[in-house]
């Protein structure tokens, strides 16, 4: 009997053991990814560029088509929708509109299509200067704030992961981004080239490498 009696307190001593352990280690907090304990926030913003706008000529200086260019290589590398040039309404009657011209001209001029640049018109106060203003969106990655140590034990009998755990490979990934909108929705793919697959096509019906050309390395391992 009393046998019997020691068994049974031994499989309930395992039971409330094991019970104990199920409780402490598989809580829903354990259940969730890196990605979900330190999620990558992605936000729109507007980036803009002013050019003063001279009432007594409409050619752009030197440094405005500079500063234009380097504006339309970050456009075609990181903008989102229309490149948008906003002139003020009846600046020198259509001084204003030709100065607009002449950028949209120069936007063109550096790898800007026509389709992506539109134009809108804003009303100025009377001592406020002229100003065109040519804006874009994109969008900027920031992920969660590392560093936090509360809760955090020298010792963790548990082996559970810590609360910045996956923290700063999420930062790198944010910082890593080229296109942080690719979060949001897939990039579009661009059409093949029909002509390359054709001439791959003909290069192996007649019998011809397909191959791309390549140079032989010597390499030499060091005794």
């Amino acid at each position: 009997m009393s046998n019997r009696i020691s068994t049974l307190t031994v499989v309930s001593a395992l039971a409330l053991c094991v019970a104990g352990c199920a409780a402490g280690f598989n809580g829903p907090e354990h259940a969730m990814t890196v990605a979900e304990t330190h999620p990558i926030s992605v936000d729109s913003q507007v980036v803009t560029l002013t050019i003063d706008a001279d009432a007594t000529t409409t050619d752009l200086s030197d440094r405005d088509q500079a500063r234009l260019g380097a504006f339309a290589n970050a456009y075609l590398v990181n903008g989102h929708g229309p490149l948008t040039i906003t002139a003020p309404s009846g600046f020198a009657d259509a001084d204003g509109h030709e100065a607009a011209a002449d950028i949209r001209q120069a936007l063109n001029d550096a790898g800007v299509s026509w389709e992506a640049l539109s134009g809108a018109t804003y009303r100025t106060g009377g001592d406020q200067g002229d100003q065109l203003i040519i804006s874009y969106t994109r969008y900027v990655a920031t992920a969660s704030e590392c560093g936090i140590w509360s809760g955090v034990r020298s010792r963790d009998y548990r082996n559970m992961r810590s609360p910045n755990y996956g923290c700063a490979m999420q930062n790198n990934i944010a910082a890593m981004l080229s296109d942080p909108h690719d979060l949001i929705a897939p990039a579009a793919i661009t059409p093949r080239d029909a002509m390359s697959t054709a001439r791959a096509i003909e290069a192996y019906r007649a019998g011809e490498s397909t191959s791309s050309a390549g140079e032989d390395i010597d390499a030499q391992v060091a005794d």
